[in-house]
């Protein structure tokens, strides 16, 4: 069981990257940037990848943080090299399309400066996000698979039991044959006169 939720959870990882990490396919051209005097559409567009990079960066530290452990002591910080490099060619392209490195502090005003300014915070939090990771995996991830463990143990014992109690007992015991009945009154010796004759 434990097996099968981590497989789920590489599977489940591979495709979210797949799917917010999408290159331009063959013949796609990249997004061409922004001009010296954007248009809102075109701001608009930049605040959606810089959000966009903002919201993945958390959500996948999370979901590393919270896969089952597998055993492998390389297996958490290798993921996340994955991710921080397909992340990290995200943020050129967004920096590219929106020449943050450009434009800033230039004549754009506050909007786009801001905009700029959480651009380049990403990669400081990215740096933040690497550290929390590479931490758990060092502090935290053996005691996680030791519970882990004591709890399948436990589980296993419980499921036992519970077979056991459902198994039918292959050699009852015989049923027990009721006594015959005594009378009323008290035994009397097979040897004993007839008190009648006495008489």
């Amino acid at each position: 069981m434990l097996v099968a939720a981590a497989g789920f959870a590489l599977i489940a990882g591979s495709v979210f990257k797949e799917l917010l990490f999408r290159s331009p396919g063959q013949g796609e051209r990249p997004p061409a940037a922004i001009s010296a005097d954007p248009d809102p559409a075109e701001l608009l567009e930049c605040h959606r990848q810089v959000l966009h990079l903002l919201t993945v960066l958390g959500h996948e530290t999370c979901e590393l943080l919270a896969l089952p452990p597998s055993g492998s002591r390389d297996e958490l910080p290798a993921r996340w090299e994955e991710f921080s490099h397909a992340w990290h060619d995200e943020w050129d392209v967004a920096n590219a399309r929106c020449r943050f490195s450009e434009l800033a502090d230039t004549n754009l005003g506050v909007a786009y400066d801001r905009l700029a300014q959480v651009h380049g915070d990403l990669q400081t939090m990215r740096q933040k996000y690497q550290s929390l990771v590479v931490r758990f995996d060092d502090e935290q991830a053996a005691e996680l698979a030791r519970m882990r463990r004591a709890l399948d143990l436990s589980r296993a014992a419980f499921e036992e039991k519970a077979r056991k109690a459902k198994r039918p007992d292959r050699h009852p015991a015989p049923a027990l044959l009721p006594a015959p009945p005594t009378g009323s009154g008290e035994p009397t010796s097979p040897t004993a006169p007839d008190p009648a004759r006495l008489r």
